[in-house]
């Protein structure tokens, strides 16, 4: 009886030891899940508690992007210069990290709350040829501006319901704590493309 008792203790040990070794996956997602759950700097973009909505009618915080770095702007839609180049040169961020940009948020958000509804949005992503990826926010005007407060976007109505408006391009770490900025259309990336490579390494 007692070397049953023995044998099966031994075969608890084992499976226990057994099963740690040959589950690497699992202790690597519990890992992830463990720090998707860390409580978030005071500088985290991420702490905005308002609800965006996404291109697919879909809402969403901020907080739900926690883990990944962050590559995003500020644009609307109906802008007929500065945005398209300016979603462009995410695209080419985005293509530069090959394999790398599925580890990475893709984030545009509009200021032009009136007319970038989620499905127009949604039209935008077709009409940019972005991949499924990408995710693209409407938000109320008070969150929205919020928002651009924090990523030192600058925007203005016009008479027409267009907008004037800073051209950001903002890198943040995975907590959402803002890592580097680059300003401009058709500007080298360069010093992006490094920020984010770190992140990911």
């Amino acid at each position: 009886m007692k070397s049953i008792t023995i044998l099966f203790l031994a075969a608890i040990l084992l499976q226990g030891c057994t099963g740690n070794t040959n589950n690497p996956d699992k202790a690597k997602a519990e890992v992830a899940k463990e720090t998707a759950k860390a409580p978030l700097p005071d500088g985290s973009i991420f702490n905005i508690k308002d609800t965006f909505t996404t291109q697919h009618n879909t809402p969403m915080q901020l907080v739900s992007l926690q883990g990944k770095p962050t590559l995003i702007a500020m644009i609307f839609s109906n802008c007929g210069y500065a945005c398209p180049r300016l979603t462009a040169d995410m695209k080419a961020i985005h293509d530069k990290l090959g394999a790398k940009a599925n580890q990475v948020n893709f984030v545009l958000v509009s200021f032009d709350v009136a007319r970038d509804t989620p499905a127009r949005l949604e039209a935008y992503t077709k009409e940019q040829e972005m991949t499924p990826d990408w995710i693209l926010l409407h938000g109320g005007e008070q969150t929205v501006r919020t928002l651009s407060v924090l990523l030192n976007v600058q925007y203005e109505k016009d008479a027409e319901g267009n907008f004037s408006h800073s051209n950001l391009i903002s890198v943040l770490d995975k907590n959402g704590v803002l890592a580097f900025q680059k300003e401009g259309i058709d500007a080298d990336h360069t010093e992006t493309m490094s920020t984010l490579q770190k992140m990911l390494q």
